[in-house]
């Protein structure tokens, strides 16, 4: 065999984002001028460079040296451990007497936890839900304990996992319910700050702020509806008593009056008896009539008010809340645009936007409803930005939601080698989604119509 290859190490450690540099030596221990060609084999090619990749007239017995130098990148797709690696030098006048020098690569672990509260802020009576979500973006698993404390100790947590392993490059979920240890039946919100602390082994914990928002038992609209039906209740009282019971009261006691006298006649005018029978037997039907006439009339009139009570239905429909995130990775230079439109026949009321700009990119962010600009930011001014609306922001059915981002610089997070090349936006809103009872919506559009037509043929 003409030729003969050597590594100064065959084994190797190394940091993902790091690099190591190793010599290979190669020798032509034949008897011509040689050429050779150096690949590197097994999963380290993919960030493993050799220079030169090609080594020119190599005189017999003479030798050169080579360089191999391992980046392995820093994420999740190199994962720890061992690896097998060669180096094959091919010698071109002699293809078939390649030699192949082994070695092993180990890449070490490395842990990057981020976590994330969805929804940063949530409104209830008995309390609410909030999401936890855990990304790995290291290259090995990892083990979290999930923590949540509030510094008045008026709520109560329930974390359904608090115990979550996470595979590399993955994202696990969990729970928190958060429930106030004390109700209150009228009065105004209380706002109840706590935090959720996500603990990984051998690093820093990631401390999320979370925010319920406690309403009272009884809705602002209840005592208005209360006194409406007290009303309602005093209408019908004052119906019964006015007009029904005495009409009812006084066809009876006509019919009553009119049988016993003429019972009396009867028997006094015993030789009349055929033809008073007679008359009696028609007065009472006519008193019968007018009874039933009267019963007839009142039972119209309750009718006609339980109709009228029956007419106060409160508008109906669907309500489910909305929880929406849009992202935006435009380049350098580049402006990008994100969307969402509300649906035909829906109402959207938005209660809270949770801004984020994880890299600290330069540019600017912008946010509108169809022509109208909502807000605008310098993406270089935050990190986190978190707002809830009192008054929430209301997008009619068709609106358009825009989010705007234009990046002038991509962000270079401590650690991060090589640098992002595009910036790094995103925009998480709630809210409610309302939606009208389709059947209520088409029975008060064909009354509309059928009022309209109406006025129409009026003279």
């Amino acid at each position: 065999m003409g030729t003969l290859a050597t590594l100064d190490a065959t084994s190797i450690a190394l940091i993902p984002g790091e690099e190591v540099t190793v010599p290979l030596t190669v020798r032509n221990t034949g008897t011509i001028v040689e050429a050779y060609r150096l690949e590197v084999l097994g999963v380290p090619a993919g960030w493993t460079v050799v220079e030169p990749a090609m080594i020119e007239g190599l005189y017999p017995e003479t030798a050169t040296t080579a360089t191999l130098t391992f980046r392995p990148p820093r994420n999740a797709e190199v994962p720890a451990g061992e690896l097998q690696f060669g180096i094959r030098v091919i010698p071109l006048e002699h293809p078939d007497e390649a030699v192949v020098p082994e070695g092993v690569v180990e890449v070490l672990p490395f842990l990057d936890t981020t976590a994330e509260l969805v929804p940063r802020t949530t409104h209830g009576r008995r309390g609410a839900k909030h999401q936890v979500a855990v990304d790995n973006r290291g290259n090995t698993p990892m083990s979290v304990i999930l923590a949540c404390a509030d510094g008045t100790d008026d709520l109560v947590f329930t974390v359904k996992e608090p115990l979550l392993t996470v595979a590399p490059g993955t994202a696990s979920f969990t729970d928190v319910k958060v429930r106030p240890r004390k109700t209150f039946w009228r009065g105004a919100d209380k706002t109840l700050p706590f935090v959720v602390q996500v603990e990984a082994d051998n690093s820093v914990p990631v401390t999320l702020d979370g925010t319920h928002v406690q309403t009272a038992l009884l809705p602002k609209w209840f005592l208005k509806a209360l006194l409406a039906l007290l009303a309602l209740l005093v209408l019908l009282v004052v119906l019964w008593f006015t007009l029904l019971k005495p009409a009812i009261t006084s066809a009876a006691k006509e019919a009553v009056g009119d049988d016993l006298t003429q019972a009396q006649e009867a028997a006094e005018e015993a030789q009349e008896a055929a033809k008073e029978a007679s008359s009696a037997a028609q007065e009472a039907s006519g008193a019968a009539s007018d009874a039933n006439v009267a019963a007839t009339e009142a039972g119209t009139t309750l009718s006609d008010t339980e109709d009228a009570v029956a007419e106060f239905v409160p508008p109906s429909g669907t309500s489910v809340p909305v929880r929406q995130r849009l992202d935006s990775q435009p380049g350098a230079g580049e402006t990008d645009s994100v969307t969402f439109e509300v649906p035909e026949k829906s109402t959207l009321t938005i209660d809270d936007v949770i801004l984020s700009n994880p890299q600290g990119d330069f540019g600017r962010l912008t946010i509108s409803q169809d022509d109208d600009e909502l807000l605008d930011f310098a993406l270089e001014n935050f990190r986190d930005l978190d707002y809830h609306f009192q008054s929430p922001i209301t997008l009619a059915k068709g609106s358009v939601l825009t989010m705007e981002v234009t990046c002038r610089q991509p962000g270079a997070p401590l650690g991060e080698d090589p640098a992002p090349d595009a910036c790094d936006t995103s925009m998480y809103f709630g809210g409610t989604m309302f939606t009208p009872d389709a059947e209520k919506a088409g029975k008060d559009s064909k009354e509309s119509a059928d009022g309209g037509s109406d006025s129409g043929s009026a003279p």
